[in-house]
């Protein structure tokens, strides 16, 4: 054969054509994505965040254990779900999401709800007095949660210091049962002629002035009036029924007359008949208010028991827990009670825990107010009091001993 017949057979052939720019890239070796450190420490800080969360939700010690559980179970859906995503993203090909946005921001979260729990418990420490000085301890044992009980809500005449002996121009009683899920507030006026035991003897005096002798005294006085037992009480003054309204975002409260406040109350406001809406300010006016009210004192007790009813019923709402910690601290240092840490945790994880109403009735103990009387405390002369009509307070001794049954 001819050389340049030879030459065209070896020109034929494609293999040795010049190869195409594909082939001649040599072909890449595909690699895993190997984990990366920092995915990891995101990882560690997410878990950390959710162990430092339950570990404050313990130490509050309201949430119910059915909850614990189910937040549990949430937690660790999450880190695992994280924990998918950056093993996805190893070993895919492509480059894919680790999840590290998404786990830095549970991390803030957990750890922003666990500061707000452990807020809110040192907070109650401070509300609830007497357990490092080792009073109350009979009260203290009391199941809260099994049996009725009664409470002593005291709301004194003063701002600032809680601490301060002042006459209570406030005097409740919170009958609660918590089995039957009752509550019977009933209200006495603070000019209530009745004897103080342990201090008058067998001459009487205000309500009012019992305070000047303590809380304790206040109570041993209503005791002795409706034959009772109170072993708790809530001191309050004006500073801390401002702030715990505010906090809640305002309370709507059902007023039986519509009235004008007087300078006397704080601020000058018209409140109507039926449902109004009152911040902090507005809620202690209401209150306060006696001047302009037709039978006085009477009735400033009915609405003191009406703002203490809508206080109840909001702070039964779930979505109370948003501003518990708010309501607690504003009231830290402005109010104080004999119940125990323990009690007041037992109490609001039952709630949480069946998320029951509250049947709520309230009565008021009424008398004649329009003469003087000579007062134990005061000896400057007779002043305006109220005699009471024992045939009403023997119906609300009744009443009280039917709830507590």
């Amino acid at each position: 054969m001819e050389y340049r017949e030879q030459l065209k057979i070896i020109k034929s052939h494609k293999w040795n054509e010049d190869p195409g720019p594909a082939e001649r890239r040599p072909k890449k070796k595909h690699t895993k994505r190997k984990a990366g450190a920092v995915d990891i420490v995101v990882w560690l800080i997410q878990l950390a965040a959710s162990a430092f969360l339950l570990a404050a939700l313990c130490i509050l010690g309201i949430i119910p254990f059915k909850f614990i559980v189910l937040l549990v179970t949430i937690l660790l859906v999450l880190l695992l779900l994280t924990r998918f995503m950056q093993r996805r993203a190893y070993k895919c090909r492509k480059k894919r999401r680790s999840g590290k946005g998404i786990s830095i921001c549970f991390s803030i979260l957990f750890a922003l709800i666990g500061g707000y729990a452990l807020k809110a418990n040192a907070a109650l420490d401070k509300i609830a007095i007497g357990e490092e000085s080792g009073q109350y301890t009979e009260q203290h044992g009391i199941e809260v949660t099994q049996r009725p009980f009664n409470v002593y809500i005291s709301g004194i005449d003063v701002y600032g210091d809680i601490t301060q002996n002042s006459r209570s121009d406030v005097n409740l009683i919170a009958t609660v049962n918590p089995d039957t899920h009752k509550v019977l507030i009933t209200t006495t006026p603070r000019d209530y002629y009745v004897t103080i035991p342990g201090v008058s003897g067998s001459a009487c005096d205000k309500l009012t002035h019992a305070g000047i002798y303590g809380i304790d005294t206040s109570i041993a006085t209503l005791e002795n009036l409706y034959d009772t037992t109170i072993p708790f009480f809530v001191r309050v003054n004006f500073t801390s029924v401002e702030d715990i309204v505010d906090v809640m975002g305002g309370v709507d409260v059902e007023s039986e007359l519509a009235f004008t406040t007087s300078e006397d109350s704080g601020l000058v406001m018209d409140v109507k008949e039926g449902k109004n809406h009152f911040s902090g300010k507005e809620a202690l006016a209401f209150v306060r208010e006696r001047q302009n009210l037709p039978t006085g004192d009477n009735q400033r007790g009915k609405n003191q028991q009406a703002l203490l009813a809508a206080l109840i019923k909001k702070a039964m709402s779930p979505m109370i827990l948003f501003r518990a910690n708010g309501m607690i601290n504003s009231v830290a240092g402005n109010s104080e009670t004999n119940m125990s840490e323990k009690q007041i945790k037992a109490l609001i994880k039952m709630q949480l825990n069946d998320g029951k109403g509250w049947d709520i009735e309230s009565v008021a103990a009424t008398g004649d107010d329009s003469g003087k009387q000579w007062c134990y405390s005061y000896d400057g002369g007779p002043l305006f009091v109220t005699v009471p009509d024992w045939s009403k307070v023997e119906e609300i001794k009744n009443k009280i001993h039917a709830v507590s049954k």
